[in-house]
Order: structure tokens, then C-alpha cells, then sequence
């Protein structure tokens, strides 16, 4: 497992969700060692790219470039997670709270790992648990499987423990903050506080530059 994550080229840390519980390897300044600063990636790996799937509140078919010109803020999960993807959640809606209306430029998306069971109605439901403006996409297992490669997300499902029990899925947990021109700002691991995020996030996307 880690091998493969060595491979997508994020050599500075490294998290991933197994059975969503998390694994975290790093240490202090684990936040600003995954800024990647120019929008080309990590250790030379792009990441981000263009996508195509489905709003799961409107049914609509969106692409990335219906977020051109805002910020995104990018997470990948499943509604079945038992508890590190609904922490990380609440964890990022907290941090737009906390930036006030500096946070009205960022767009928080969640795509899910797990389009098997995350239809548009049940992503719709779970998202609105956390807050009104949190984007569900969803899509099929192909178009799934095209973003979570875009953004270098390691998925891999796991057998249920007993028959008739249901499946977990181990995958990477980072945040993608992703530029009005669709390109990489910066990546949050899951040691980030809501402070952390909304500092960091405040600071790049009041940045020019960065955009």
C-alpha cells in the first residue's frame, strides 16, 4: 500500500484511510512540507484534472470546468465511513465557518470513492448533514474511477469481515485546494485543524498568484 502511494509520487507523507481509520506518516510541518506552490503537483506528479460527474442535490452533469473561476476545496469519501470521513467533514466545513466571508470564494466538494452504493440520493442526503453549501458528486464507476486517477486517490474495497456485512473502503484522505484555474494550491492532511485549514486557505486563495 504504501509502495503504491510512493508511486503516485507523494514521497513527503503520507495518509490513507484503512477501513477509514487513519494512518498517518509525517510529522510537525507535515502542512507546509504539501504545498506544492507552483499548481504542478507533488514531487513532480500532477494532480487534479478534468472530470465528469453528477450533482448528486440537482442530478445535473457537471464537468471541472463548471468551477472555473472559484476555488475549490476537494475531498474524496464515502457515505459509509464510519468515522474518518465524516470527522474530516466536519473538520472542513468548520474551517470555511472560521474564514467568515473570505470562505464564500471557496466551493467544499465531496466525491465519493464508492459510487456502487453513493447515488445522487443518498450523496444528496449525506452531504446536507454537514452544511448547505458541501457539493456531492457522484457518477459512474468509470467516471469515478477517472477523477480519483486525476487526483491521485489510492481506493482499494475490502471484502465484507462476515457474509452480509458491508465492505469498507481504504482510501487516501487528503484535502485538495484547487485554484480558480483548476490547479493544484495546496494539499491538507488529516492532522490539519479547522485553525490550520482556514489560516492556510485564507492565506492562498488571497493570493493573486496562486489563482
Amino acid at each position: 500500500m504504501i509502495r503504491a502511494l510512493r508511486r503516485i509520487g507523494i514521497g513527503l507523507a503520507a495518509l490513507v484511510a484503512i477501513g477509514c481509520f487513519a494512518l498517518v506518516i509525517g510529522g510537525p510541518g507535515l502542512l507546509k512540507a504539501l504545498q506544492p506552490g507552483d499548481g504542478a503537483g507533488v514531487a513532480g506528479v500532477p494532480i487534479g484534472g478534468p472530470f465528469t460527474l453528477t450533482d448528486a442535490r440537482t442530478g445535473a452533469r457537471v464537468t471541472d470546468a463548471n468551477y472555473r473561476g472559484q476555488w475549490m476545496l476537494v475531498y474524496f469519501g464515502y457515505t459509509f465511513c464510519p468515522d474518518v470521513c465524516p470527522t474530516d467533514l466536519q473538520k472542513m466545513v468548520a474551517a470555511l465557518t472560521a474564514m467568515g466571508p473570505a470562505a464564500d470564494r471557496i466551493t467544499p466538494i465531496f466525491i465519493t470513492v464508492d459510487p456502487a452504493r453513493d447515488n445522487a440520493a443518498v450523496l444528496a442526503r449525506y452531504v446536507g448533514l454537514f452544511s448547505p453549501r458541501l457539493v456531492g458528486l457522484t457518477g459512474s464507476a468509470a467516471q469515478v474511477d477517472a477523477v480519483t486517477a486525476a487526483y491521485r486517490v489510492y481506493v482499494q474495497k475490502v471484502p465484507p469481515a462476515s457474509p452480509g456485512a458491508p465492505y469498507l473502503v481504504n482510501h487516501s484522505a487528503f484535502m485538495y485546494l484547487m485554484s480558480p484555474k483548476g490547479k493544484l494550491a495546496a494539499i491538507f492532511p488529516a492532522d490539519a485543524t479547522a485553525q490550520d485549514l482556514a489560516r492556510q486557505m485564507a492565506k492562498d486563495t488571497a493570493t493573486p498568484a496562486a489563482s
